[in-house]
């Protein structure tokens, strides 16, 4: 059972070691691939921070795919391209070069805005400046939130870093330094944990259930692509099938960037999208076009695409009745109450599933990691070798653990949070490696499902109220934190000849430079420009302080959980069980799993009519006009992918040269 095949189609099998499909003499990871993957890193930071921040406008770094590091990669594909043209192979860079520079961006990527500085930095600030004696934050939160993580305002640093410095003031470094040291150390050591889980669960998915992991598809197809230096175009932009998708997306995006300056100007609806209503206390569709979704969709198994829009009509039928039967069951865009409840139990019931099934592999890796030279088996492939994974999992979760409880969490909800962490974290990032959908977030955290085991808020000391947000921002994290970069990182490593043990001290170097560059960056700027001039982003003016007045909220009034959301929860997770044995029990189930473990999460409903989309498009080609043709149809979206790339980037430029402060955001979800 443990060897199951996954059903997604269009697999793509990793080169061996002799037969790589580079244009170019493949040296594996060099220090060039390296150093130039980090500058792009640093260069990431820099780009995601400021057009959100100060240009205001697109999203570089919110989906699991960044869009700034595709930006940063692509120019560069095309820059080295032209230069190996003009000046011959010192700029030509094999494939395996392309996925460390692509692949260091990608996990860097999990560092600014929407990855990690702008929560992180929201969180340090928030809790002295935003206190006053209405919120009774000094009363119930400050005795509880030790100093060295959380600065104080007696000298007013955190006044200045929302208002800019007084003329001639220095910034203020020495508060941050030491709160700043502290909290990365424990988001590193949250971070080597999960990238350790991700390569000891890496052969299970990859090998074993023959995950597909979609989204590197095009990324692989493309670095696989550049060319040799014989054409001034990397070679993936050729043919008319690619220049169709390009020449479709840039035309739309182009024609609008000309409306930015009149007005009047007719314009295609793109983004935002508009609320389709239902009916009364129904929950409303909504109807968009997301360019960049559709791009990757086109990758994903037709039985997901069709399981998500339709578990989205089930979650707007289904939370209506609930609502109108008296129990609220959404939320604006989004599920709530019993509703959420019972997605929670059914993507817990999914997650838990998918570990039992990888329990052969798992007792192999941990055989291995015991017993190096035993040939139970083989992890020369992988990114460390299992012993150094699970060393680096085990030491990393005990500072994890230890540094929270000198925070002051009460130990057993620690012993709680830290398994139930790794559950979420690797059932967001199997269902992303399995669909292939960018934007996704997980139903619930470790944090909801810890206090709920507990019986609710009511039950937690104070201490663990005061500290829950705020850790939150690594222990439940929306993306996954770095298990679903991790995952994909290792994806991308199948199809590297060899250096893959350089490429994972690489990784760890990527990681470091894009959150220590953007938090460093984000602070730099809060004391510069003023970080009420952010706006509009709540991430530093508004995260922080939501987050602090709830977990007052939960220390003056807390609330225990009610025997509904129980009984929901486990409604969710029977379904899921008999979903996941229909599944696999008979061939002409439709429904996959995914669908109904993120049915009424929010980006999966802002989504949903554009997977519907992407599975009209699929289902008809392959129905209607052949599975030779649908394979012939990959460089369209590939050109579609490339088309919307060049369209934000110009729009940027365009911008910052006009429309700074007030861009425009294209980019969304």
């Amino acid at each position: 059972m443990a060897e199951m095949k996954s059903r997604s189609a269009n697999s793509s099998m990793p080169p061996s070691d002799a037969d790589s499909p580079c244009s170019t003499e493949d040296r594996g990871v060099t220090f060039r691939s390296i150093a130039f993957g980090l500058v792009l890193a640093v260069g990431l930071s820099l780009l995601a921070n400021s057009v959100l921040y100060l240009v205001h406008g697109s999203l570089m770094a919110y989906s699991h795919m960044s869009m700034g590091n595709l930006i940063l990669v692509m120019l560069s594909m095309v820059a080295c391209s032209a230069l190996a043209f003009l000046f011959g192979r010192p700029f030509v860079f094999s494939q395996t070069e392309w996925l460390t520079i692509f692949t260091l961006g990608f996990v860097s990527a999990w560092g600014p805005t929407y990855g990690m500085s702008g929560y992180l930095v929201g969180v340090i600030v928030s809790p002295h400046y935003f206190a006053t004696p209405e919120n009774r934050w000094s009363e119930f939160l400050h005795p509880y939130i030790p100093e060295f993580l959380f600065p104080n305002n007696k000298e007013g640093a955190m006044s200045w870093f929302y208002n800019g410095l007084p003329a001639g003031a220095p910034i203020p470094w020495e508060s941050w330094v030491g709160p700043l040291f502290w909290w990365f150390s424990f988001i590193g050591a949250v971070t080597l944990a999960c990238f350790c889980l991700s390569i000891i669960i890496h052969r299970q998915w990859s090998e074993y259930e023959k995950l597909v992991f979609p989204a590197m598809e095009p990324i692989v197809e493309m670095a696989g692509n550049v060319g040799s230096g014989r054409r001034i175009l990397p070679e993936f932009m050729t043919g008319r099938m690619f220049w169709a998708g390009f020449s479709l997306v840039a035309f739309i995006y182009c024609w609008n960037i000309v409306g930015w300056f009149f007005p009047a100007f007719p314009k295609f609806r793109m983004t935002p999208g508009w609320y389709l209503p239902v009916g009364r206390d129904f929950p409303a569709l909504w109807i968009s076009f997301n360019t960049f979704a559709i791009c990757f969709a086109y990758f994903a198994s037709l039985e997901v695409l069709f399981s998500m829009w339709f578990f989205d009509v089930f979650f707007v039928l289904e939370a209506g009745i609930l609502t109108r039967l008296g129990m609220p069951s959404f939320h604006a865009y989004r599920s709530d109450g019993p509703y959420t409840w019972q997605t929670t139990g059914a993507f817990v019931c999914l997650a838990l599933f998918w570990v039992l099934i990888s329990r052969r592999h798992l007792r192999d890796a941990f055989l291995k990691a015991l017993r190096p030279d035993s040939n139970h088996i083989d992890d020369s492939r992988e990114l460390l070798s299992y012993r150094g994974a699970f060393i680096g999992l085990s030491v990393s979760s005990l500072y994890t653990m230890t540094w929270l409880w000198q925070a002051g969490i009460h130990l057993g909800v620690i012993l709680a949070t830290i398994p139930t962490m790794f559950l979420v974290y690797l059932g967001i990032g199997k269902i992303l490696a399995d669909s292939g959908l960018v934007f996704l977030s997980s139903p619930t955290s470790a944090r909801n499902l810890t206090q709920a085991a507990f019986g609710g808020a009511k039950t937690l000391p104070a201490s663990t109220h005061a500290l829950f947000y705020p850790t939150a921002v690594a222990l439940s994290h929306f993306k996954g934190t770095i298990f679903t970069f991790g995952m994909h990182a290792n994806r991308l490593a199948d199809f590297i000849t060899y250096g893959r043990r350089r490429l994972f001290w690489a990784v760890c170097a990527a990681f470091l430079v894009g959150i220590v560059t953007s938090t460093v960056y984000v602070v730099w700027l809060g004391y510069t420009v003023g970080g009420y001039n952010f706006e509009p982003n709540w991430l530093v003016t508004k995260a922080g302080q939501r987050g602090f007045q709830g977990a007052v909220s939960d220390i003056i009034s807390p609330k225990p959980m009610v025997s509904s959301e129980y009984l929901f929860f486990l409604i969710g997770a029977a379904a899921m069980a008999v979903m996941t044995f229909m599944r696999y029990r008979f061939t002409w189930w439709p429904f996959h799993p995914i669908g109904l473990a993120l049915s009424g999460t929010a980006l999966s409903h802002l989504t949903a009519f554009t997977i519907f989309l992407a599975w009209a498009i699929k289902y008809i080609l392959l129905r209607f006009v052949g599975a030779t043709f649908y394979r012939r149809s990959r460089p369209f979206f590939v050109g579609l992918l490339i088309g919307y790339i060049f369209s934000i980037a110009l729009g940027l430029v365009v911008d910052v040269i006009w429309f700074m402060p007030q861009g425009h955001r294209v980019h969304t979800y």
